[in-house]
């Protein structure tokens, strides 16, 4: 639909008319606000639906408690507020011309029983119940309190718990998020309602592996997203609220020091964290919150990976799904985590604030990677078992990789009469660097003849039949045979400039809201990489006893790496003879090929009304995101021989816009009860290096890897429906369902070059899928069972289950065959469950948390397809309330040494399978 056409639709003279009768409707209108706190503690309590009685009048408080309802004509009225664990509040008011002002100070309705009190854990627990009860669209909060009664210390992990939320893993970490069965592509990740940069090479989704939770005050999950939210959100959005002063009546000081284990390695891990909040000025108007956190781990993982694939026997004979290579890998990581955030917060009075946040990450990895490779396909294969002339090879890859983000945001809101605006401007960079990273290879001095035995297709065992008993773990029979040195840098910066309108309006006794806005948002994405291959030129071949390292073996002690090169040994020979007799070439596949430039500019608009009728709210409008890109990259070229050839910088541009339709149904079949129905739509734009013209061109194999800037964003509409029911005490049980039709889903295309200079060439690229479908349902029970007798009173339950279903058609090459697959990303089932008990000061949890497998990556074939596998963990955490201002605290993760698994096809063809064992946290916790 083109601009043109709605244009028709809406003119200058049915504007002027409209805004007109708001106006006429406002005309002795008052506005009635206030404050709803904790009558006991004086806590701000945000999500307190707040309404006039008889009317269709009402709002939700904010963060700070604060609750505003314009448009009210003058009369006398009867306030009534509502929050999930408090006794309902009445209070009669007399509207005048004049603004009023009533706060609302709520009695816990929790009954006390034995020492189960409304504080801690509860408290925060009902903050997020209210908002997500009050919330015009489907969304989950997390507050801060309950990301604290998990062993969760990244964003990610915090993540997981959350009904129909899973996450990808890297070194047993929580990293890539995955909302309602879809990809990380397809998901939006913001801070206080900013899209952030992102670290990654390639991709526009963000590692939250890299973001502390001791910086937040709450999580926002949202399923079905507004016309006021960024459209780029098939999957959800996921928003980061970090802390605010002015959240708080008091002053607030919290550190955290503690210290840790992890059974693989058998090295300590390190954590402090520290959190200042206070109020300042003579109205207590200023607020200005810092917090800071370090956490070390030193982890690391024992690790199998492995390929397959058809090879012919010496007889000639195929054989199907032969082991082709292999490799043992033993990791040592260390990561540091670093982080700081500050919000300075100032309300010059009721109806005007501003703010300024900001926020800086940075994780260092530090890793080595000590590899026995078999490469067994460099052999004659006999049988299945048995492999003639294979080739052995060790390896060491050392690097630091440091991701860096950084958000800086500043703003204001204003109340101007009815008029409500609000706008920010906000600045991100991300940044992932490996300034030096060092890969040595010495191969073997001997081919190999092997027996295999494949009874554990995880762990193959080979036995050498040619050699002497262990003449593969003799340093002195392994040759240097080159070492790779790359420099690799990406960098993204976003601008972001936003602003909004809200104006309340009444006709025919129905009262609502209407809202406008714009934002624009440039991105600029830039990867740099230099890579070098050095190999030895000297007379005298240099073998691996100069730097090995003692023995190494992984998996109990059951499987033998043997030795390695020792880093710092190898790294001193290396610049001794760097550009002597170590001679390098660029590489330019994983250098120059794989650079490039991306600008991307989106400008937006949207119009929405809410309106409210009685126990019915209804939302609806129109988002208009119009993208431009420039995107720039090389196409290189090998001859004949395999040897590089040219390089040739390629740019292309384009443009596109997306109108994004979105309604919203609220029902409140009781104080407690909400039907929800939402129709939304969205859309998720390609990776950035997927768009760029580059392209690497092998003449020797006749082979072709091509970027595709005409590749389209992955569009959706979706429906969702929900019910949800409030425990008079603390809980909620909900259920519902969602679907999801994609246009243009997007996968790795394998095919055949037809015609041109190029013709019968082998192509992979990333190609658009017709259509797909998500569908799925999930349950969510959270409750406190403070209605049993004590001392069971101080258990609670957390569980949810989500199943997904997903169906997509892909063809590899025009007019071939079509075949239906799952989409990347969706798995069958996804669960989380808690058993939680808190009295006496005692606050323990033992957690579950499992999802299925599921697509990873789009093979030729579904016998090639890359499949995550399942993953079930269980942790346990634990604190006690030793003085009123220290409370102790034990965190114990991966009880089960769940491992991270990868398969091609079957579950008997293992590519990946890597064990961390499991970590302990202990320390103390301070509160002033």
């Amino acid at each position: 639909m083109k601009a043109d056409s709605i244009s028709k639709y809406i003119t200058p003279t049915k504007l002027l008319a409209v805004s007109a009768l708001f106006l006429f409707q406002s005309l002795g209108a008052a506005t009635i606000t206030g404050r709803v706190t904790d009558a006991s503690t004086g806590d701000f309590l945000p999500g307190a639906n707040v309404v006039l009685e008889g009317t269709t009048r009402g709002a939700a408080s904010d963060r700070a408690g604060e609750y505003r309802i314009a448009n009210v004509p003058e009369g006398s009225y009867t306030l009534v507020a509502t929050y999930v664990g408090y006794d309902d509040f009445t209070v009669d008011i007399n509207v005048t011309s004049d603004a009023v002002t009533q706060d609302i100070p709520l009695q816990p309705a929790y009954v006390e029983l034995g020492e189960v009190t409304v504080e801690g854990l509860r408290q925060g627990q009902i903050k997020a119940l209210n908002q997500q009860k009050t919330a015009a669209n489907i969304k989950n909060v997390v507050a801060r309190e309950q990301m604290e009664r998990f062993p969760d210390l990244n964003t990610a992990e915090v993540l997981q718990r959350v009904p129909a939320v899973s996450i990808a893993r890297d070194q047993g970490e929580g990293r890539y998020v995955l909302l309602r069965g879809t990809e990380a592509r397809l998901n939006a990740i913001s801070v206080n309602g900013e899209r952030i940069a992102s670290p990654e090479t390639e991709e526009r989704f963000v590692g939250l592996d890299v973001i502390s939770a001791n910086q937040l005050a709450s999580i926002e999950v949202t399923k079905a997203i507004t016309p006021d939210m960024d459209g780029d959100a098939i999957g959800g959005a996921v928003n980061l609220v970090t802390r605010s002063a002015l959240d708080y009546d008091k002053r607030l000081i919290k550190a955290t020091a503690g210290g840790g284990y992890g059974n693989l390695m058998g090295e300590p891990l390190l954590q402090g964290e520290f959190t200042f909040a206070d109020r300042f000025g003579p109205d207590k108007n200023i607020g200005i919150t810092f917090s800071t956190n370090y956490y070390q781990s030193n982890r690391g993982s024992d690790n199998s990976e492995l390929e397959w694939g058809g090879e012919d026997d010496t007889s000639g004979n195929e054989i199907d799904w032969a082991l082709q290579t292999w490799e043992a890998r033993d990791y040592v990581v260390r990561r540091d985590r670093f982080g700081l955030a500050s919000n300075i917060d100032y309300r010059l009075n009721a109806d005007n604030q501003f703010f300024i946040h900001a926020m800086w990450n940075r994780r260092n990895d530090f890793e080595l990677r000590r590899l026995l490779g078999v490469k067994v396909d460099d052999g004659d294969y006999v049988d299945r078992e048995h492999v003639l002339g294979t080739a052995l090879e060790r390896e060491l890859k050392d690097r630091l990789e440091e991701h860096t983000i950084m958000n800086l945001s500043g703003g204001g809101k204003h109340n101007l009469g009815l008029l409500s605006l609000d706008y920010t401007l906000a600045y991100s960079t991300a940044s992932e660097d490996k300034p030096d990273e060092c890969d040595p290879v010495f191969e073997l001095d001997e081919d190999a003849d092997l027996t295999l035995d494949l009874s554990d297709p995880d762990v193959p065992i080979y036995e050498i039949t040619n050699l002497a008993d262990g003449y593969e773990h003799d340093p002195a029979n392994w040759e240097f045979d080159e070492v790779e040195r790359a420099k690799n840098r990406t960098d993204q910066t976003d601008f972001m400039g936003s602003f909004n309108v809200k104006y309340p309006f009444g006709i025919a006794g129905i009262n609502g809201e209407a809202k406008l806005g714009a934002k624009f948002r440039s991105a600029e994405k830039v990867r740099e990489n230099d890579v070098v291959v050095y190999g030895w030129e000297g007379d005298d071949d240099i073998t691996l006893d100069q730097f090995a390292t003692g023995d190494i073996t992984i998996f109990d002690g059951d499987y033998r790496v043997g030795p390695s090169p020792d880093s710092d040994k190898f790294r001193e020979w290396f610049e001794e003879h760097q550009d002597g007799l170590l001679e390098g070439e660029i590489d330019y596949e994983a250098s120059t090929a794989e650079d490039y430039t991306a600008n991307e500019t989106v400008l937006a608009w949207y119009a929405m009304s809410t309106l409210n009728m009685g126990k019915a709210m209804v939302l609806a409008g129109l988002r208009h995101e119009i993208t431009g890109i420039d995107y720039t990259g090389y196409s290189v070229q090998w001859d004949e021989e395999g040897d590089y050839e040219s390089t040739t910088e390629e740019s292309q541009d384009d443009s596109y816009s997306n109108f994004l339709p979105m309604v919203h149904l609220r029902y409140q079949l009781n104080p407690q009860t909400n039907v929800r129905a939402a129709f939304t739509t969205g859309i998720s734009r390609p990776n950035y290096f997927d768009l760029v013209p580059y392209k690497m061109i092998f003449r020797e194999d006749e082979e072709m890897v091509i970027g595709n800037p005409a590749l389209k964003p992955t569009t959706a509409m979706n429906i969702d429906l929900l019910a949800e029911h409030y425990f008079p005490g603390i809980g909620v049980a909900s259920g519902g369902f969602f679907y999801k039709a994609m246009s243009d889903f997007i996968y790795t295309g394998y095919y055949e070059q037809s015609g041109g200079e190029f013709d019968g060439y082998e192509i992979e690229q990333k190609l658009n899928g017709e259509s797909a479908t998500l569908m799925g349902f999930e349950i969510n029970w959270q409750q406190e069972l403070s209605f049993l007798p004590s001392p069971l009173n101080g258990l609670g339950i957390y569980a949810n289950y989500t199943y997904t279903n997903s169906e997509a058609e892909v063809a590899f090459e025009e007019g071939g065959d079509v075949r239906t697959i799952g989409l990347p990303g969706q798995a069958g089932n996804v669960g989380n469950f808690a058993l939680a008990y808190e009295k006496y000061g005692f606050q323990g949890r033992l957690s579950l948390n499992y999802h299925g497998s599921y697509i990873e990556e789009v093979g030729d074939d579904e016998d090639e397809d890359i499949f995550y596998d399942d993953h079930l963990q269980l942790d346990f955490s634990a604190s006690y309330q030793v003085t009123p201002m220290i409370q102790a605290y034990l965190e114990m993760i991966n009880l089960t040494d769940a491992p991270l698994r990868y398969y091609m096809g079957e579950d008997d063809r293992p590519v990946q399978r890597e064990y961390y064992s499991w970590w302990i946290h202990a320390g103390l916790k301070i509160s002033l």
